[in-house]
This record gives C-alpha cells, structure tokens and sequence, in this order.
C-alpha cells in the first residue's frame, strides 16, 4: 500500500529499483534515477565513484563528469555563482540547503554596501591563539595581527575561507538532518570554525598551527592536519559555554620534506585507517612551439606521497602500495574508495583558488591564449611508477573556477 507523499517510483521493490539502476549507462542517468529513490532503495545500488564537477562555456552551465563519460547540466542559481554565501548545492538535482553566513563570526561584517565584508583581526588572534595567552601583535610567524581587511563577496573566497566539511549532508524541509560543519579559513587567519544545526553561527576554535586540511571519520569525528603536521581529532567539550570544539592529538606528528610541498592532505580508508597525502609541484622552463616561434613556457611536474598511520606501533608509514583503493583529492575535499580499476591511483584537481582565479585573468588579458604546458591541475598520479597524466585537456574548460570533486550518495 503506498504511504501519503510517496512517489510512484518508490512504490517498487527496493530490489527491482536497484536491478534498474544498475542497468542504466549513464552514469548522470543513474545519479538522476537514483535521487528520485529512496534510501532503502540506494542502499542497494551500486556506488558511484566520485565525480568532477567543472566549469562550462558559460556561467549557467556546469560540467558533470565521471571517470569514463562526462555530461552537460544546468548550475544551481545561485549556489553555485554567488560568492557572499555558504550554500550546499546538488548539481544533479539543484536542491540547495543554506549554512550559516560567515557574517555569524562575531569579528566578520557584511558593510552597508552590500558587496564588501569587513574582517576584525584581533578577534581572530584572540580566538586562534587561545584568547590572548600569547602576544597577539606578534603571534603566526612575525604577521601583525592588528587592524582589518576588507574584501568584496567574491574575494572572501580567495583570501578568506577554503571549504566546509560536514558530518551529514543536511536536508531541506521539515526532515532534515542535525549536522555538524567545520569551516577552513586561510592560512592568514588559520582557525578552523565550527558551526551545528542546533546552533547555526560559525565559532572559531583554537589552533596555534593552523589547519590545512580536515575530514569527517566514520568515528563520529572532525579530523584535521596542521600546517606544522600535527594530526588531530575535534569534538564538543561539554563543560563549556555551548559545547565549544576542542582537539586532541590521534597521531604522531607528520614527518615529510618541506622542499616543493604544496599541499598535505587527510583521508581515511573505508576500514577507519588515517591516512596523509603529501603533494608536491616543481616547476620547470621549458621551450615549446607556439603561433610558429619557439616561446617560454612553465612545465609543473606533480608527485605525491602517501603515510598510513600504523595505530597500533604508534607512526606513520610511506608507501607506494594502498592496495584496492583509489584516492581522490582536491580543492573541496579528499575521498578514498575501493575500486580495484582505478586501484593505486591518486585523482587530483587544482586546489589553489587564488592561483587559479589569476590564471584566469592572465588567459583573459592574452588573445594567443594560454602557452602550452602552463599548470592546470586536473590529473591522476600512479603511486607505483611515479606518474602523472591529465585526464582533462586544459583547453577543454574554463579556468575559472577551479575544478571540483563530488561523491555521490548511492
């Protein structure tokens, strides 16, 4: 018997559901069908690798593409072209839920113009450095902590916030999820920034280090890495005001060479295992053939180094070999799936966003266009041979903005 509000579609055996999925070839066919079932049902389907989520010819439009097929779609409006606010968009479906506005940081002001927001910095010390124990005008390697910035709404993507990670994906409506979020501010201002359904404004939370990257475990738990290396697990301290954040360290302190390195990311395998991707980027000059002369050109050799974190000897471990899994990082977040095709490699997007946006507005300013072998980052690394190839020809998108990985919830 079917229940009020229940669609026809979910009226059918959760297994039929599943049978039908799975014999759909469009992978952007089966994301659709797939968002229109229910939980049962897609507990049943087969899952999905993580998809790209790129830039078309024009705003409107996004690019949806998998590791073997790739599809035209429209862009949530706004979610996915405004840059004053936080919003969770869906870019198969366009449903979007809203998170607290950054405005909900107490030291962080929207002016009267509309298009500008105002950052206090002592506020931020205070808060990173745990409220004033350490001198604040000298505090974060030398940096003078006094005074604001102000940015325009799409520059508080660039120089203010990184990304959010969620516990729960929230829902709109009278049955959406209690969730947890943790924000990534700049390296500037290093704090990580916690914000919950039950209390939607974003409190900055201590970290003397800075966090670079951050997961949600399966533990129930924000995991984070710090500049400096030092791993750590977030959880609410229930003896103060409101149940702040706090961390604690899981793991020993990250050892790698700082020559060349980028960027260090957190995953965990889908066992619980923590594991650290360090990605490095060296560049070099080089002379290619362009409108008929020889011109010079920047060539970025990308590698990456992967720690599994041995519990139970208590360090960290380099290898080359993560057996059945693939690793996928990038701007937005990192993901590790089992996926015996793709088994060993590491999938990565460009994740600097400033950079991104000027060569982005260096492409605009050259009507030869861009010089061959320029960096655009959306490649896949083999963890066993040591190389990287691109999956995306530069010329095949826009370069702004930057490439995007999600994963479907199937």
């Amino acid at each position: 018997m079917a229940h009020a509000g229940e669609s026809s579609i979910e009226r059918l055996l959760p297994e039929l559901l599943a049978e039908i999925h799975g014999r759909l070839e469009s992978f952007v066919d089966r994301l659709a069908f797939a968002s229109a079932c229910g939980a049962p049902s897609r507990r049943l389907m087969r899952p999905e690798a993580p998809c790209l989520l790129l830039p078309s010819s024009t705003p409107e439009r996004v690019l949806l593409q998998s590791l073997s097929e790739s599809a035209d779609a429209r862009a949530p409006d706004p979610a996915m072209r405004d840059y004053g606010h936080l919003r969770m968009a869906n870019p198969v479906t366009g449903e979007q839920v809203d998170l607290p506005a950054v405005t909900t940081i107490p030291s962080v002001r929207r002016l009267y113009s509309g298009g500008w927001f105002c950052l206090a910095l002592a506020p931020f010390a205070e808060a990173r450095f745990d409220r004033g124990r350490h001198n604040t005008t000298t505090a974060g390697g030398g940096e003078c902590w006094k005074g604001t910035f102000t940015h325009t709404a799409a520059h508080m993507r660039l120089y203010f916030y990184r990304k959010v990670v969620l516990s729960v994906i929230p829902g709109g409506g009278p049955g959406r999820r209690s969730y947890a979020a943790m924000l990534l501010l700049r390296r500037r201002f290093g704090a990580p920034a916690f914000a919950t359904s039950e209390d939607p404004a974003w409190r900055v939370a201590p970290s003397r280090d800075g966090v670079e990257d951050a997961i949600f475990h399966q533990d129930g738990a924000f995991y984070s890495v710090t500049y400096s290396g030092d791993v750590e697990a977030w959880g609410r301290d229930v003896e103060t005001e409101k149940g702040a954040f706090v961390s604690r360290a899981v793991a020993p302190r990250l050892a790698f060479d700082e020559r060349n390195l980028c960027r260090k990311y957190l995953a965990a395998a889908p066992d619980g295992r923590l594991m650290a991707v360090l990605k490095y980027s060296e560049e070099e000059q080089v002379q290619v053939p362009f409108g008929g002369y020889q011109q010079s050109g920047t060539f970025t050799r990308v590698s990456f180094m992967v720690q599994v974190l041995d519990a139970a000897r208590g360090r960290w471990e380099k290898t080359t070999d993560i057996g059945d899994l693939a690793l996928f990082v990038g701007v937005n977040g990192t993901t590790c799936v089992s996926a015996r095709e793709w088994a060993g490699w590491v999938y990565f997007t460009d994740d600097d966003v400033g950079e991104a946006c000027l060569r982005d507005v260096r492409h605009s300013q050259d009507r030869y266009g861009s010089i061959p072998g320029e960096a655009w980052g959306v490649g896949v690394y083999n963890l066993q041979t040591g190389v990287a190839e691109r999956i995306i020809a530069q010329e095949d998108c826009p370069r702004w903005p930057p490439p995007a990985w999600f994963t479907p919830s199937v």
